[in-house]
């Protein structure tokens, strides 16, 4: 690995050479170039080799760029750092391509940065944030990196799905999972980002929480339930909206919560199955996706670190 030196006046011409080669092999020069400068005049000329890689729509556009990304100064994963360094998807889903699941664990600061990508897209949609074309983009991002992951993920036992939510299948004795669970299969949070599923639900919660106050006094269970299909087929889109017979038979509509955890449910058993996954459906309740909703609050509770992340600042080299 090339050390670079800070610049200085007191830097040999080797040292200054050296790094002028450096730069200019990283970065490119332009017309704006003064010499001398190692900070003003640079271009930025990305790591990853593109030529023969899948040409992403979307791929330049840098204004749907999640704004809270911060560079981890490590060049480990080149097309990660281009993605940061460029602010253009194309760098993002190369880095999907190139990921090394089976080292998974080893790169904690770099799978937080990807995760906090698709959280950002994830909730530009469920917040209403956009609209029109930039929906469409955002929705195109997060099927392609859906696309990728569920492509290349190798079989841990646990096939996850964007809501953060995973298909375990119990092989032999091993087992993930704690042995408590004695089923051969289930539906459960990820246990490698609990908070994405975390976070999908309480985005759900605030998505809705402005109708509760109007309903949250009514005992009638029929008037609850009659007032939140109003709801629901007022705040989604239609295709997002259950069928007439799902909402009135599959949903509990005694409080928010369960609310969302039914429309979970729904969504969940509407998602296209894996195609590396094993043939068996697997079919969620609202009282399973609640259930598994207060395992994490327990232990975001109990083990608070595992969520942290989510609002962490990166500052540390990594080399």
């Amino acid at each position: 690995m090339t050390v670079i030196k800070a610049h200085s006046p007191g830097t040999s011409q080797i040292e200054e050479k050296d790094l002028g080669e450096e730069h200019a092999k990283r970065y490119g020069r332009h017309k704006g170039y003064k010499k001398g400068s190692y900070v003003l005049g640079w271009k930025i000329q990305p790591r990853t080799p593109i030529q023969g890689r899948t040409k992403y729509r979307w791929g330049n556009l840098k204004d749907l760029y999640p704004p809270n990304l911060a560079n981890p100064l490590t060049c480990r994963i080149p097309s990660l750092i281009d993605f940061l360094e460029t602010k253009q998807p194309k760098y993002f889903f190369y880095t999907l391509e190139d990921w090394d699941f089976e080292n998974d664990s080893s790169f904690p600061v770099e799978k937080e940065l990807v995760y906090k990508t698709l959280m950002y897209w994830r909730l530009m949609l469920f917040t209403g944030e956009i609209e029109g074309q930039e929906s469409k983009i955002v929705q195109y991002y997060l099927n392609t990196a859906n696309k990728i992951i569920s492509g290349r993920m190798p079989i841990f036992g646990y096939w996850p799905y964007k809501n953060g939510l995973v298909h375990f299948y119990k092989h032999g004795k091993e087992h993930i999972f704690s042995e408590k669970n004695s089923k051969s299969y289930s539906i459960t949070y990820n246990p490698s980002a609990p908070s994405l599923f975390y976070n999908y639900f309480n985005s759900l919660i605030e998505r809705l929480f402005q109708y509760e106050r109007d309903i949250k006094l009514e005992t009638n269970l029929l008037k609850k339930e009659s007032y939140w299909i109003k709801v629901i087929k007022s705040v989604f889109e239609k295709k997002e909206i259950p069928g007439a017979v799902v909402l009135k038979t599959s949903f509990n509509y005694q409080n928010l919560n369960l609310v969302v955890a039914s429309y979970i449910a729904w969504e969940h058993n509407n998602y296209k199955l894996n195609k590396n996954e094993p043939k068996f459906k697997l079919l969620a309740d609202w009282k399973q996706i609640y259930t598994i909703y207060k395992e994490v609050l327990f232990l975001k509770e109990k083990k608070p670190e595992l969520f942290e992340s989510e609002e962490m600042v990166v500052t540390k080299m990594n080399l």
